[in-house]
């Protein structure tokens, strides 16, 4: 294998990164051009990204190697449900990076949540820039744009907030820097740890000056919120507000299903519906659901269903399977991701606007052959 596959040099030529700034500059405007640029623009704009990820970064090449991919077959690649996708695992086990491709602004360090630092996976963000430039189109284009009467964002996110390098914290932040925020708000101001009171004051007033409220928090402090509003005996919101789960329990509790999850809040709250937001370390961009935990992925992400007892295998159409992600705004690191969750695909009549209901994770298990790796 180390005959047909030899390491990357060290040093990029100066062609190389050229290729690499102008791809990235093809992805950002890939993502803020809108959805309308359709299913073939995105295929041409995957293969692109592969045949560089293919080609400088030093991981995700061994592990194409592995599966038995030359360049020749990375260059004639048409169709972007053809591209191998990496384990997330391994950023637990190796510094993912697409040589060339980094801005002037200072790097990003995300870290996977995890009881010890030899479970924790980290995701260098070589492209702070691409992935402000992602979350803020990904947000707008589901709650609409920012502004003196656009939506509030809050987050209720304990666990994720005393941690500096959490990647959902700094996402929050971003998009209240970006004006998804009170008057006169501050990107940290929008956070509440414990204080509910605190947190039901601000959403009041933002509610009372006609502006939207989006509260995205963790399941179980979502979940405890809900009964405490209800508790207090505040009124219903109704549609004034946009409650977003992420992540579960974490061990406060017994993990529920996620219609119990959105029952609970539903009730609690008095509020039309129960979105979500499916994000991880791993990935820059997100997918969001404004009810019945339906996501629908940005255009500049796919997802697509692998096999449960043959992870190199893809469903057929309309199965449950092991999701796999493409977000081409992962141009710095990897692209093309394969995750520990199950997912199904929902039926929404066009290519261009998947969408898919999570079911659970697989039983958490080492991925076979990732162990070459890190050798």
């Amino acid at each position: 294998m180390s005959s047909r596959m030899p390491p990357l040099d060290d040093v990029v030529s100066p062609m190389g990164a050229a290729h690499a700034r102008a791809l990235q500059q093809r992805v950002a405007d890939f993502i803020t051009g809108g959805a309308d640029q359709g299913e073939a623009g995105f295929n041409q704009l995957a293969r692109d990204v592969f045949r560089c990820q293919f080609k400088f970064n030093e991981v995700y090449r061994r592990w194409c190697a592995h599966l038995g991919w030359t360049a020749e077959a990375a260059d004639e690649v048409q169709r972007w449900q053809d591209i191998p996708t990496l384990p997330v695992e391994a950023f637990r086990w190796s510094r993912l990076h697409t040589k060339g491709v980094a801005e002037a602004e200072a790097p990003l360090v995300f870290r996977t949540s995890g009881t010890t630092g030899a479970d924790r996976g980290e995701h260098h963000v070589a492209t702070p820039g691409l992935y402000r430039v992602s979350a803020v189109a990904g947000f707008k284009d589901t709650y609409g744009a920012p502004g003196a009467s656009g939506a509030v964002l809050f987050g209720l996110l304990p666990g994720y907030l005393e941690r500096p390098d959490s990647s959902l914290v700094h996402m929050v932040r971003m998009l209240r820097s970006a004006g998804w925020s009170e008057a006169g708000g501050t990107p940290d101001g929008g956070f509440f740890l414990d204080d509910l009171d605190g947190l039901f004051r601000a959403m009041e007033g933002a509610r009372s000056s006609g502006r939207p409220v989006v509260l995205i928090g963790v399941t179980w402090a979502l979940v405890d919120a809900a009964a405490a509003w209800k508790n207090a005996g505040n009124a219903p919101l109704g549609d004034a507000a946009h409650i977003v789960v992420t992540g579960g329990m974490k061990g406060r509790r017994e993990e529920w299903v996620a219609e119990r999850v959105r029952e609970a809040i539903r009730t609690g709250f008095g509020c039309a519906q129960v979105g979500g937001e499916y994000g991880m370390t791993e990935l820059l961009s997100q997918a969001w659901s404004t009810a019945g935990g339906v996501y629908r992925p940005p255009h500049w992400m796919r997802v697509r269903f692998r096999r449960t007892d043959d992870p190199l295998s893809l469903m057929d159409s309309g199965a449950t399977g092991g999701l796999d992600i493409v977000d081409l705004a992962n141009l710095g690191s990897c692209a093309f991701l394969s995750t520990q969750d199950l997912a199904r695909p929902v039926p929404t009549g066009s290519k261009e606007e998947p969408a898919f209901e999570l079911l659970g994770r697989f039983d958490r298990a080492e991925v076979r052959g990732c162990n070459l790796l890190v050798q």
